[in-house]
């Protein structure tokens, strides 16, 4: 009977951190044994803490709370996250940080073993799950362990990272944030340099990971009808994708040598895996190695095994590369005519205008544009943001402004790069009018030097 009771107290302790706490108050969850009045105490302090900002005063109460009472409110871990941050960043030597750190890392820890309870008494806003958790702990971890602890670790960081956004992918209802994406890509970036030979594809796939989330985080934005909404998620998403090409062309990865050097022997050795010919065909077509002989070769491959879109359009590239324009628009409208989705047509189409353009025939891509535009009306922006490059190359810069307003107005998604297109014309614009009146001014004067010379030159003439 002993044995029974002491099963029965240990359930009934254990029990707040599985069951669900739907509809219950913070006394509920402190309990009602000796500690509870002291938890309540602590709890009332800590809100004033946090108010006054006396983030020291704060951590003795949250540190109390965190061992007695984990499930008291969410406020422990948001409220925690910014307190622990404070006194990491305010602490006076690495002993100090470190303690912050450690402490922040059990936080992240409580909140992962604890999140369905937690979440059962929050706000909707409030709510999270796991690979979001573990998404913030790995920020946290890349923020503040190299000024904290002297074992810290490149790969527990990317590991992290990685285990996270793979969790969170898991789950269709959420997306990775932007601010994860920024990271976890400069993490990938800082493993790269270390040892770019074996990490190589890695840190490509990292890339294209990276910029797909972002890309399709700003489709959704189209997708918004409020469009405060709308410029939310363009105002998160399209600096992190700014941020991660820009970090990725820093890095040199793209280099057409060395992507060529590591994937010709691959596709050889690998000519008969579909799926790993169509990962060598996006991997080499996202970074402008589509007109090389690998890239031909692993579209053929790819498409005597399986005829599809992409290598179908890497087929009607070789063709190009060998003058048969003729032979590359067949296979061009066959990689349209190879799917059935009118959506995914519409995509197909602007990939045949990128694939055009790449090949130095940016002038026969209006047909394709118009059919991007008949299948999927809601690639109008990124087909006028086309014409605005196009226009741009072509120097008619007034008509690249037009196109390219037209598309940040039709498409938020691109509304970031048909900006800085537009700010990078008008620059120019400044600097060639600034250059002309330069000129003009020169040519002036110059015109005047000519005239004086000619007077004085008929003043001694006697004309």
């Amino acid at each position: 009977m002993k044995k029974i009771f002491a099963m029965i107290a240990l359930a009934a302790a254990t029990l707040p951190a599985m069951a669900q706490l739907e509809g219950t108050k913070v006394d509920d969850r402190i309990g009602h044994g000796e500690d509870s009045l002291l938890c309540r105490q602590n709890l009332s302090y800590f809100a004033q803490n946090l108010k006054d900002k006396n983030y020291q005063d704060a951590y003795t109460n949250w540190k109390l709370l965190m061992e007695k009472a984990p499930l008291a409110q969410m406020g422990l871990y948001t409220n925690g996250w910014t307190m622990l941050t404070n006194l990491i960043n305010q602490a006076p030597d690495k002993a100090a940080k470190k303690q912050f750190l450690d402490d922040m890392m059990m936080m992240h820890d409580t909140r992962l073993k604890n999140v369905q309870a937690l979440n059962s008494f929050s706000t909707p806003k409030s709510q999270t799950s796991k690979g979001a958790i573990l998404c913030r702990k790995a920020y946290d971890y890349t923020a503040h362990a190299p000024a904290a602890y002297d074992d810290y670790k490149l790969d527990t960081a990317y590991d992290m990272f990685t285990e996270g956004i793979n969790m969170v992918n898991e789950d269709p209802s959420h997306e990775v944030e932007a601010w994860v994406l920024q990271t976890y890509f400069n993490v990938s970036y800082q493993k790269y340099a270390k040892n770019p030979t074996e990490f190589h594809e890695q840190f490509l796939k990292d890339y294209l990971l990276c910029k797909e989330v972002c890309e399709k985080m700003l489709q959704h934005a189209n997708l918004e009808t409020d469009s405060v909404a709308a410029q939310a998620i363009v105002a998160q998403y399209d600096p992190a994708l700014y941020s991660v090409e820009t970090q990725f062309i820093e890095s040199k990865a793209a280099d057409r040598d060395q992507l060529i050097k590591i994937f010709t022997p691959k596709v050889e050795e690998k000519k008969n895996d579909l799926a790993y010919l169509r990962s060598v065909l996006n991997i080499l077509s996202n970074n402008d190695c589509d007109d090389a002989d690998v890239y031909y070769t692993a579209a053929k491959y790819a498409y005597d095994i399986e005829p599809s879109y992409d290598a179908a359009i890497g087929m009607a590239q070789r063709l190009s590369s060998q003058g048969d324009n003729a032979g590359s628009v067949q296979y061009y409208d066959k990689a349209i005519e190879l799917c059935k989705d009118d959506k995914t047509k519409g995509k197909i189409a602007m990939k045949v205008v990128y694939a055009l353009a790449k090949s130095g025939r940016a002038g026969s891509t209006d047909s394709y544009l118009s059919l991007a535009e008949r299948y999927d009306p809601s690639l109008s922006g990124k087909v006028n943001f086309f014409r605005a490059q196009n226009a741009a190359t072509s120097r008619n810069y007034g008509d690249a402004i037009a196109y390219a307003r037209k598309a940040a107005q039709q498409d938020p998604s691109i509304s970031g790069n048909a900006n800085r297109l537009i700010a990078r014309i008008e620059d120019a614009q400044k600097q060639y009018q600034a250059r002309k009146a330069e000129y003009d001014k020169a040519n002036a004067e110059y015109k005047q030097q000519l005239e004086k010379q000619q007077k004085l030159e008929n003043f001694w003439k006697g004309r």
